[in-house]
């Protein structure tokens, strides 16, 4: 089985906005996934190269997706992997006001090529809907290849069913909140028919304003006929 994490974890800092980024790594580490999909993330001297820590701290191979320019560097998207990582690309999404991105990865796992995306969906509505709509048609044109989709989609109902299907709400646990004070659900892991959901899962590490979700996904030899 192949573990994924997605995790905004908030600039490094919990609610009350004091850094955490230490204890971040340090959950991280005891969860051992196999892929972590990062947003809210700094790559710069004024906050901090984040994403570069908390890969150093792991040991695992970094990718960065850069959203808005911070002072000498970025802000954005990572994706960090124990996995061999051939191909990564970042793709702007249509926004009106902060700038989004796509994350693109192309990892091995058991010898095959899978498609592993982190991305982070605007606020504004009409922003959000042409992201979806892209990710949509994206994904349609990858339907040929494994694919995880997971971010922080920044609404509380999201599907891009039947093309690829929501692990909480495989497993009955789309109701549990990603955003705990707020009591809302706007972090997914979405997957192609090619995979099985095996389990889901919240941590209830409060470092961050949100909590890691974690599924765990079998690949199949075969994909799974979706209606």
């Amino acid at each position: 089985m192949i573990r994924i994490v997605t995790y905004n974890i908030h600039s490094g800092r919990d609610l009350w906005w004091r850094k955490r980024l230490w204890q971040m790594a340090d959950t991280l580490k005891d969860l051992a996934p196999d892929v972590i999909g990062l947003q809210e993330v700094h790559q710069n001297s004024k906050y901090g190269y984040q994403a570069s820590f908390l890969a150093d701290q792991l040991g695992y191979h970094l990718a960065f997706s850069p959203s808005i320019q911070i002072s000498d560097g970025q802000y954005g998207n990572a994706l960090l992997t124990r996995l061999p990582c051939t191909n990564t690309t970042s793709l702007h999404l249509p926004a009106k006001k902060e700038k989004r991105t796509l994350l693109q990865s192309t990892l091995t796992w058991q010898e095959k090529e899978i498609a592993v995306w982190v991305t982070h969906c605007s606020l504004n509505q009409a922003s959000r809907t042409a992201q979806l709509n892209l990710l949509t048609t994206l994904a349609q044109e990858q339907s040929s290849t494994p694919l995880l989709l997971l971010g922080d989609f920044n609404a509380p109902f999201v599907s891009f069913a039947p093309l690829l299907v929501d692990c909480a709400t495989i497993k009955g646990k789309e109701r549990r909140p990603t955003l705990p004070a707020f009591r809302r659900r706007l972090d997914y892991i979405f997957a192609s028919s090619h995979w099985r959901v095996r389990s889901y899962s919240l941590s209830n590490a409060l470092w961050s304003d949100h909590v890691p979700v974690i599924a765990d996904l079998e690949l199949l030899q075969f994909p799974a006929h979706v209606e």
